[in-house]
């Protein structure tokens, strides 16, 4: 099968980190730059699912830390300030003048907020999964809100946080990321498992635990999304409280699509609804009774026709 790719290389963007990149699709098509989760993940081919390699020209890349980026799993000078210049200058490496941007889950939130930094280079944006780095939404999981959907998950991870880390939200994960980063390889593995173990409960509407547990095993991007996530969660993202809804003047004038799972548990609607009342009539929200995933039924579909509307 043709991957489309024509060609991909590392970019030193400074500060002892390399960017992995992959230049796919057609280099004369309509210009995107697609953005993955985490913080910590990276982009796969279900990502390039997403697009036509006849009719766009798609940049991808792993994050500061992620997949094939250099250091792997590196929090040094790695904030989402630093993730924002990174796809500027991908933006000018391309030539690109102006971009569309595509983005789920923690994708969404840097998607908006390279949009409030570089408003004049986004042609549009496509999202779902929204993020918008508030506090609640990040406790809505590390308080475990979603235990009372999952409440045998949710014992299952707080069981190994001493009752005297359970203050709130902060506390447990405070507690996770110091163990997580023990000097003892078991206990550091231990606890980044335990970690993605309950996010990944979270995501998908279709839930099996059997496989659940055998994937988050198997998930190369398992220890670099705990140590990301932690890092970036514990220092809110780098950015104030409410910062995408208190700058969405900034980009109102920007063409907006979004696809939310109805039942999301890791990122729940009330993000995606909060950003439509705030962004306007810019922005078209699509409700869909699925989960987090891109890969639950409707939202691939929806984003897959989103892409399609793209214009040069």
């Amino acid at each position: 099968m043709e991957d489309y790719v024509n060609s991909s290389g590392l970019l030193n963007v400074g500060d002892g980190h390399k960017i992995y990149w992959e230049d796919w699709g057609n280099p004369n098509g309509i210009p995107v730059i697609s953005l993955h989760g985490g913080p910590g993940g990276s982009f796969s081919d279900s990502h390039k699912a997403l697009f036509n390699p006849k009719k766009h020209h798609v940049i991808f890349h792993d994050q500061r830390g992620c997949g094939k980026s250099i250091p792997f799993a590196s929090t040094d000078n790695n904030t989402t300030q630093d993730l924002v210049d990174d796809i500027e200058l991908l933006r000018e490496k391309f030539g690109f003048e102006k971009v569309n941007i595509v983005g789920g889950s923690w994708g969404s939130s840097l998607s908006l907020v390279y949009s409030i930094a570089h408003p004049k280079r986004v042609s549009s944006l496509i999202l779902w999964g929204i993020y918008l780095i508030r506090q609640f939404e990040t406790d809505w999981v590390n308080e475990g809100y979603a235990k009372y959907n999952f409440p045998t998950e949710w014992r299952r991870f707080i069981s190994f946080v001493p009752k005297e880390h359970r203050t709130n939200g902060d506390s447990i994960m405070n507690y996770y990321a110091d163990q997580m980063r023990s000097s003892d390889k078991k206990t550091a593995e231990k606890y980044a498992f335990e970690w993605a173990l309950w996010e990944s409960a979270l995501i998908s509407i279709e839930y099996d635990p059997i496989l659940n547990e055998q994937e988050t095993r198997d998930d190369p991007t398992m220890l670099s999304t705990a140590l990301l996530e932690t890092h970036y969660f514990i220092n809110k993202c780098f950015v104030p409280e409410n910062y995408i809804l208190d700058n969405i003047d900034k980009i109102r004038h920007i063409p907006c699509k979004v696809v939310q799972g109805r039942f999301d548990m890791c990122t729940p609607a009330i993000g995606a609804y909060d950003l439509a009342q705030s962004y306007g009539d810019n922005l078209t929200l699509n409700w869909v009774n699925s989960g987090h995933l891109r890969s639950d039924p409707g939202v691939h579909e929806l984003i897959r026709a989103y892409t399609e509307e793209l214009k040069a």
